[in-house]
């Protein structure tokens, strides 16, 4: 059986610019998307010009995958330095921008090799230009993600629902069809998504989105699911935001802490009888289920000839709601 070939083979043409080849890999293992790709008579056959291009110009696809947290100079560090020292050796994709000032292309892929470009004084970004669609984008980014092994199955997720919410694809199934994924795979990603879609934990998480695995972002979903655990969750999740935030494995600890934590029962206070600002007759019923009558010295001279009838409907009361408890 034939190899399949690889996303750089897919986009490649005849008049590639000549560049110093790194050395040869392992061949790659085969990648889900790839057969789709290669039924289709456009983007892949459309593509397109090498260009090297002022960083300067170019931002993100606004459906691009790859988050901010992995576009700073700790996390680029390796790759800036390759690049520096041995140059650019994969190229991006980029798509043309028109009527958008100071920009001239988007970036489908490469997005780590076009900010560590950034950082080094003078260098291009090295990409090749498509006319593709959003989902012929979306399927070439996709064949990109499976073949880089770095971007994280939650990240994956944001990405799909992401795909889904902006119309990019109608449906799950349209979707998971396009890029040659299992439709239970796409349903499961969409699922652990939707941690995002409270404010207090996109606040909370984003910033550890590289790191949290799909499994620990469904339990939270799972947690939310619970209508008991979902107000304390939210409300642990709230405060640890306004903080200093820690490390994932402590946020998750506090968090799962505050699901099961259980909540103290109030004491449940009736007032009978106010005079003014004051309450002359109130009874009390504790959560272990003790009752306490409060009756002021005057309650009778304020409460007059009600005064008796108050009373006995006060303790009524209490009566009523130590049976019901």
């Amino acid at each position: 059986m034939s190899k399949k070939p690889k996303l750089s083979e897919l986009i490649a043409d005849k008049s590639r610019e000549p560049r110093t080849e790194a050395p040869a890999k392992p061949p790659e293992p085969a990648i889900p998307a790839v057969d789709a790709m290669q039924r289709t008579n456009t983007a892949i056959q459309k593509t397109l010009k090498f260009k090297e291009i002022d960083p300067g110009k170019c931002r993100p696809w606004a459906h691009h995958n790859r988050k901010r947290v992995w576009l700073t100079p700790d996390a680029c560090a390796t790759l800036i330095e390759s690049i520096r020292t041995e140059g650019q050796q994969e190229l991006g994709l980029v798509r043309e921008v028109r009527g958008e000032e100071g920009i001239d292309y988007e970036i489908i892929f490469g997005m780590r090799r076009w900010y560590a470009a950034s950082q080094i004084e003078g260098a291009k970004f090295k990409a090749r230009v498509t006319d593709a669609d959003d989902q012929e984008c979306a399927r070439l980014m996709h064949i990109e993600n499976e073949e880089s092994e770095n971007i994280s199955q939650f990240e994956k997720a944001l990405s799909f629902e992401e795909l889904i919410s902006a119309g990019v694809f109608q449906t799950q199934t349209e979707l998971a069809d396009s890029l040659r994924v299992k439709k239970p795979y796409i349903s499961k990603l969409l699922r652990a998504a939707r941690l995002f879609e409270h404010d207090a934990f996109k606040v909370l998480l984003e910033p550890h989105t590289r790191e949290l695995s799909l499994q620990k972002a469904t339990d939270l979903v799972v947690m939310l699911e619970d209508e008991n655990a979902q107000p304390k969750v939210l409300y642990k999740a709230k405060q640890l935001g306004k903080g200093e935030g820690g490390s994932l494995a402590q946020i998750l600890s506090e968090l799962k802490k505050a699901a099961i934590e259980q909540v103290k029962p109030e004491p449940q206070e009736t007032v009978h009888f106010k005079y003014g600002k004051r309450n002359l007759l109130v009874t009390t019923r504790k959560p272990n289920g003790k009752a306490i009558l409060s009756l002021e010295p005057d309650f009778q001279a304020r409460a007059g000839d009600k005064a008796e009838q108050i009373l006995a409907e006060a303790v009524q009361t209490l009566l009523a709601a130590g049976e019901g408890s």
